[in-house]
């Protein structure tokens, strides 16, 4: 995803000649112990404590999901201010208290200070963005996301042939669609750099809501932060973690 310029080559090797970097944003360093910090706070939190007594793999599976998120956190933390700076947007204050109602944390936790903050950042630098028609590709991911999560849920959902107008035709899904478009713009400018240990790590922008019997589904397009290694990391999005 990464244009191949001298001074990204130079960013993407930086993370893996200095110990305890994971991750650089326009030189800026965000380190390893302040990953463990953010991912400290939902691993401490009475609502998560059942996660060290799951059997081996998923507790590993989790706690790797957790930690991927708090760097995530991190990172678009830097890259959404960045962006609204950019933009002349001020960001309004960011609702602690339904985030942390939402993840069980509670509201001073680091990962929700953040996550809070970013969320009132991507709502408002989206509702800033052009309502141009997504393409294709991108109506697809978010029925892909929606599939995926309604399997996961035991729950059906109608083809895609029927699902894809409703889908396009969603002002939110434009704008969605072009703010990534911004962010992609902006990891390019910012040279932003992910640690390998991280993958692929990518980070989902809500941009299609169903409300269904258990709950609503939201429809994703994922916004790529960096290329570490092969496998695919995704974030967990915040209604993701399970108490």
């Amino acid at each position: 995803m990464f244009a191949a310029s001298a001074a990204v080559v130079a960013g993407a090797t930086a993370c893996n000649v200095q110990p305890g970097a994971a991750a650089f944003i326009d030189g800026n360093r965000i380190t390893q112990a302040q990953v463990d910090d953010v991912f400290q706070s939902i691993i401490d939190a009475p609502a998560y404590q059942s996660v060290q007594q799951a059997p081996d793999g998923s507790r590993q599976q989790t706690i790797a999901n957790m930690r991927t998120s708090a760097a995530g956190a991190l990172i678009m933390h830097q890259l959404t201010q960045r962006v609204a700076a950019d933009e002349h947007i001020e960001i309004p204050p960011a609702n602690y208290a339904a985030l942390a109602r939402q993840t069980k944390l509670p509201e001073s936790s680091k990962y929700v200070r953040l996550e809070a903050e970013n969320q009132a950042a991507i709502n408002t630098l989206r509702n800033a963005a052009w309502n141009t028609a997504p393409d294709d590709q991108a109506v697809r991911e978010i029925y892909d996301s929606l599939a995926t999560q309604a399997n996961q849920n035991q729950l059906s959902i109608v083809p895609y042939e029927k699902a894809a107008p409703e889908i396009k035709k969603t002002p939110k899904v434009g704008q969605t669609a072009a703010l990534r478009g911004t962010f992609q713009g902006a990891i390019k400018k910012y040279h932003v750099d992910v640690s390998p240990r991280y993958g692929q790590l990518e980070y989902p922008l809500d941009a299609f809501t169903v409300q269904t019997q258990r709950g609503p589904l939201s429809g994703q397009l994922q916004l790529q932060l960096g290329e570490g290694s092969p496998d695919v990391v995704h974030v967990v999005s915040t209604n993701g973690f399970t108490g």
